[in-house]
């Protein structure tokens, strides 16, 4: 842009006009002397703009770095969580069955030796007895179905070695064939498991061979 100044300096110069331009570039777009031009941010001792956006861009970076690790770290703890959360459920649902199924197994005992007693032999029967042992074997069925329904399955033991982990030893019994030593020939009241837990242990009667 110029600008109009009125030189009134030098004789006969009134009403003569000066031109001063302050134009930065030529009409051509060619940049004029920058010497009197204010200094570009780089000569003036500021840092680059480039320096600065790089240097925004690594801290927005580090930022987002450490927000994921949050993140994650918080996804990792709320699937711990639930992990525990479902060992701890399937825990308590597996004692509240073996819970039950002990109730029923003490129940199933006391028909068992019901039945066992009424069935005894030379026991003199009637209808109405016959009856009334039929009903017991059914409750029984009944029970034992019960029973399984809750994961409960009965431990073989008879005929097996002895096994203390689940079974007890109530009594030995003589035997006289070296292979049933150690072995159990009888069972007194039945073992039972869930899964690899055991509901109680059987009660057993063990072989022992007598020695000369």
């Amino acid at each position: 842009m110029a600008d109009e100044r009125r030189d009134t300096s030098a004789p006969g110069a009134e009403g003569q006009v000066k031109v001063v331009d302050r134009r930065r570039f030529r009409q051509d777009g060619e940049p004029l002397d920058p010497a009197g031009a204010d200094a570009p941010p780089e000569e003036a001792g500021g840092p680059p703009p480039g320096a600065a956006v790089e240097a925004r861009l690594a801290e927005q970076a580090a930022r987002i770095d450490e927000l994921t690790r949050a993140y994650a770290a918080l996804v990792e703890d709320n699937r711990a969580f639930r992990q525990r959360l479902e060992r701890e459920r399937t825990r308590v649902v597996d004692a509240e069955r073996a819970a039950v199924a002990q109730t029923l197994l003490e129940a199933t005992d006391d028909l068992e030796r019901a039945l066992a007693a009424a069935s005894a032999p030379g026991e003199p029967t009637d209808e109405r007895l016959a009856n009334l042992l039929e009903g017991v074997r059914l409750s029984l069925s009944v029970l034992h179905r019960r029973i399984a329904a809750l994961g409960a399955e009965r431990i073989p033991t008879l005929g097996q070695p002895f096994d203390p982990h689940v079974a007890e030893a109530v009594d030995t019994v003589p035997v006289g064939d070296a292979s049933q030593d150690g072995m159990v020939v009888q069972e007194i009241r039945a073992g039972y498991r869930v899964g690899d837990r055991v509901l109680r242990p059987a009660r057993v009667r063990v072989g022992k061979v007598a020695r000369a």
